[in-house]
């Protein structure tokens, strides 16, 4: 079976936290099962509030098919970027956010295309913020994993489909350690 690119929404406590905590992280495996004790390695809070709130495998993004591949395809400029907008409403305490990604051939083509999209949202307010918060180069992060990702154009585009659903990480005991 071949390996799949999956995005992660993860959340837990962190030491002296009163909210819960959550956070985005990318892994590779099989199954998004398979990815688990990557998840749990990556995690730098209460090992035991640990879990998921949702996933998804990354295999199609702006009319992209993506494929894990171990040989750098030759030629290939466009790259997979993450994007995490962040802003305010001063109707509200929280800070808003959403999380996209983004194929693009610089980063700074990425941001430029995420600013212009803002324009389109529907704020309850004219004071209300937004702005590219933090940009992660998803297409270097594979290669650090020892992949490639391949993308190659496709007539046929569908959205990510986002598996919501609660699993808890934490385990007291490890298959194959004690």
């Amino acid at each position: 079976m071949q390996p799949k690119l999956y995005m992660f929404y993860i959340g837990g406590d962190c030491a002296n936290s009163i909210i819960e905590l959550h956070d985005v992280r990318f892994a590779i495996g099989q199954t998004h099962q398979d990815c688990y004790d990557q998840l749990r390695s990556q995690w730098w809070g209460t090992p035991e509030s640990l879990h998921i709130d949702s996933y998804t495998h990354v295999d199609q993004v702006d009319g992209y098919n993506l494929t894990l591949v171990r040989q750098k395809p030759a030629g290939q400029k466009q790259k997979l970027f993450f994007l995490n907008l962040g802003g305010y409403d001063n109707q509200s305490m929280e800070e808003i956010h959403k999380n996209i990604l983004m194929v693009a051939e610089s980063q700074a083509a990425a941001i430029k295309r995420a600013l212009s999209d803002l324009r389109h949202w529907r704020l309850p307010h004219k004071d209300s913020l937004l702005e590219v918060e933090k940009t992660l180069a998803v297409s270097q992060m594979v290669e650090q994993m020892g992949f490639y990702l391949q993308l190659t154009q496709s007539d046929q585009t569908h959205t990510l489909k986002h598996n919501l659903k609660y699993i808890k990480l934490f385990q007291t005991h490890r298959p194959g350690k004690i």
